[in-house]
């Protein structure tokens, strides 16, 4: 009998660290290396630089799993309109993380996430999994927009991400919220190139769509990425 017991002890520990390591991996993207299509004609091409908070191994049990962040950009009016995303990585777009609520983790990416309210998923040529390295991806949207100045956002965030003010009790799975940095573009003068700035943060519950101006209480958030820019160039 209580050989017995110890097997079921034993099984019933396995399904916990596996349900532990799905949990888990629902809060990332396998990565992949990033490639690109080389587009023709007017278009953008987004630079990302991963900082050394970019990736977190966590632990259930005996297993590791890398975390890596969910990433939105978009391009908007210089009056804050929004126009449309360049790049987002699919589990944000999707809404397709293991064992979330059946709207998805708003609070992975709020600001973009309200900004896509009764809009359909984005298409296929502007998502893609989480990059393990140094992100290069283009998008043949500039080709569709007047010439003029523009505004280009990019939030980004990654989960467990604590610190002393965002802690597990009180900022969930998330940790520290999404940071949000903005750059200025001109499109239609040739070729353009904009260096991102963080600038706030996102709601830490996803509640809302509000940047929140500012980045006190934000430290290793900041170190997600190294660099981030984004070009634009015109078609011949």
């Amino acid at each position: 009998m209580k050989q017995l017991d110890a097997v079921r002890r034993t099984i019933a520990l396995l399904i916990a660290s596996l349900l532990a390591v799905a949990i888990l991996a629902s809060c990332a993207n396998k990565p992949i290396p990033s490639t690109t299509t080389r587009i023709q004609g007017s278009r953008f091409s987004l630079h990302l630089v991963p900082g050394p908070a970019y990736k977190f191994v966590s632990w259930a049990n005996v297993f590791p799993v890398t975390i890596y962040p969910q990433v939105a950009c978009w391009i908007e009016t210089p009056q804050g309109g929004y126009i449309d995303t360049i790049y987002v990585t699919a589990k944000g777009s999707r809404k397709n993380w293991v064992f979330a609520p059946r709207g998805g983790r708003p609070e992975a990416l709020p600001v973009w996430f309200h900004l896509q309210e009764g809009k359909t998923a984005a298409a296929d040529a502007v998502t893609g999994a989480t990059p393990a390295g140094t992100t290069m991806r283009e998008s043949a949207l500039a080709a569709a927009l007047p010439k003029g100045s523009y505004v280009v956002k990019l939030e980004i965030n990654r989960s467990y991400d604590y610190n002393e003010r965002y802690t597990r009790a009180n900022s969930g799975v998330t940790g520290q919220p999404s940071l949000i940095y903005e750059c200025p573009i001109a499109i239609g003068e040739g070729t353009a190139k904009a260096v991102f700035k963080p600038i706030g943060t996102g709601a830490v519950d996803g509640s809302d769509g509000t940047v929140r101006l500012g980045l006190e209480g934000i430290t290793t958030a900041l170190q997600l990425l190294d660099g981030a820019d984004i070009s634009y160039e015109a078609g011949v």
